[in-house]
């Protein structure tokens, strides 16, 4: 059982696994086969060698008695050289009531008896039977006592050695041949069992290299084949399950256009059963607009405008990507980034900073190209804030999004707007999270007042150039947009 769970748990392949199976079948039919044939055959061959030997120890006995009656020893001499001329008699005895060797030829026939008194001391004759018979050599011969009569008078005994050699011969031929037929079923059946085997497991491997396929992507690989058999209907529902996959497949490609990664992650993981509502969590919240969005609007052509904020945000989700963010949506020609969520990260208020200089960066690199070929520079304004929001879907049970939403991010929307133009603009809140106070400082408008909030707030400005000298910082701003 062990031996066959092993086999079951190895990775090999069905065609090797089903020849490997048949080949021992084969071998078990052919074993026990040969094991009856030659149970059989040895028994056939046993019964047929005790006929002859009593058949002939018979006849030898019969013609033996007139002359050991009259005491005629060279008529029993010239009778027992007669009967070895046999090929199967190895040894031929004649012996008195006394056992006394009255004529033999051959070798003798009863090892280990040196006189025929002890045989005759021994004879001990089956009930019913008139012969006695036990092999000896170590197999090689088979001996047949037998009484001697005349006119229903015990005069003496004969003793007859067969040999078994051609026996054994016989059966180690019939042996050889069963061995040689079992190897030639063992070779036929082991290949015809992989031709079979490989035949059968075609449409298998087919399955394998269409999921392999759909695994990679390459659903123009796919090509099953029309089968109307078992294993056809089995194509067609792996059919319908790749066609299943495959428009799943868009559809999450369909969904990362348009949530981030994370999110759509998010939203797929709970089988479409998501419900309004939300948790509260800790994050960073990040607002980029335009400065003077309103005349630029006015100065381009739509396809145009539309091609240039494409391209900015472009490059700024994916300076948001590479600091853990996560795009939360694009309001016209604001990009509003979350951190922390829903991903919980301790160092959000410094991937928040850092992801915002990097977006300035960027814009200053795609600035001075723009300026090379006579377009008008962009500028963006940036404001960043952190605490606590309510995160999770909002809107109707037919239409929802996810999002968050609470003072932190209203807050740092107003301060957005209150930014300079390519400067960083963050609250209180946001400045006092770890590992900020480095590349903050108090902004020098002091407490400013924020539209909705009845309080004044300290804001404080990011120094965009401490991250200009920072290595590691430089090879990400040139991994995002690289320079010319």
């Amino acid at each position: 059982m062990q031996i066959y769970q092993r086999f079951n748990t190895y990775p090999i392949p069905l065609a090797i696994r089903w020849s490997v199976s048949i080949a021992a079948l084969v071998t078990l039919v052919m074993g026990l086969l040969g094991w009856f044939l030659i149970g059989q055959q040895q028994l056939s061959y046993q019964q047929q060698t005790d006929l002859l030997g009593e058949m002939i120890i018979d006849q030898f006995a019969r013609a033996a008695s007139e002359p050991l009656m009259a005491d005629d020893i060279l008529s029993l001499e010239v009778l027992v050289s007669e009967q070895e001329k046999n090929v199967l008699i190895t040894g031929m005895q004649l012996f008195d009531l006394a056992g006394n060797t009255l004529a033999s030829a051959g070798t003798q026939p009863f090892d280990g008896v040196q006189a025929g008194e002890e045989i005759v001391k021994q004879e001990v004759l089956p009930q019913g039977r008139d012969t006695q018979a036990w092999i000896h050599g170590d197999g090689k011969a088979v001996s047949y006592l037998k009484p001697v009569s005349f006119q229903n008078t015990k005069v003496g005994y004969a003793l007859m050695a067969i040999d078994l050699q051609p026996l054994e011969r016989e059966l180690r031929a019939t042996l050889n041949a069963l061995v040689m037929t079992t190897l030639g079923l063992l070779a036929v059946g082991v290949l015809l069992a992989f031709l079979l085997a490989s035949r059968f497991c075609r449409p298998i491997h087919h399955l394998v290299e269409v999921g392999e396929a759909f695994d990679r992507g390459d659903a123009c690989e796919v090509n099953l084949v029309k089968r109307e058999d078992e294993i056809g209907r089995v194509l067609t529902t792996f059919r319908k399950m790749a066609d299943g996959m495959e428009a799943k497949r868009n559809v999450e490609k369909a969904l990362s256009r348009y949530l981030s990664p994370s999110i759509a992650a998010k939203v797929i993981s709970n089988n479409g059963e998501s419900t309004l509502g939300g948790v509260r969590s800790e994050g960073s919240v990040l607002f980029c607009d335009i400065v003077g969005f309103t005349e630029l609007s006015e100065q381009l052509e739509l396809e145009d405008l539309a091609n240039l904020l494409n391209e900015f945000f472009h490059y700024f989700a994916a300076a948001g990507n590479s600091c853990l963010g996560t795009v939360d949506k694009f309001i016209g020609d604001c990009i509003m980034i979350v951190f922390g969520i829903p991903n919980y990260d301790e160092l959000h208020g410094v991937h928040a900073l850092t992801s915002a200089a990097l977006m300035q960066l960027v814009a200053e690199r795609i600035n001075e190209r723009r300026t090379a070929n006579g377009e008008r520079a962009v500028q963006f304004r940036i404001g960043i804030n952190s605490g606590i929001m309510l995160e999770g879907n909002l809107g109707s049970h037919d239409r929802m999004q996810y999002t968050v939403v609470g003072d932190t991010v209203n807050v740092a929307s107003r301060i957005c707007g209150l930014a300079d133009p390519g400067s960083i603009l963050l609250t209180g809140e946001a400045a006092s999270q770890p590992g900020m106070l480095e590349f903050v400082a108090p902004n020098n408008q002091g407490s400013i007042k924020v539209r909705g909030r009845s309080n004044p707030l300290q804001t404080y400005q990011a120094n965009i150039g401490l991250f200009r000298e920072d290595d590691l910082f430089r090879e990400s701003l040139d991994s995002i947009f690289p320079v010319a």
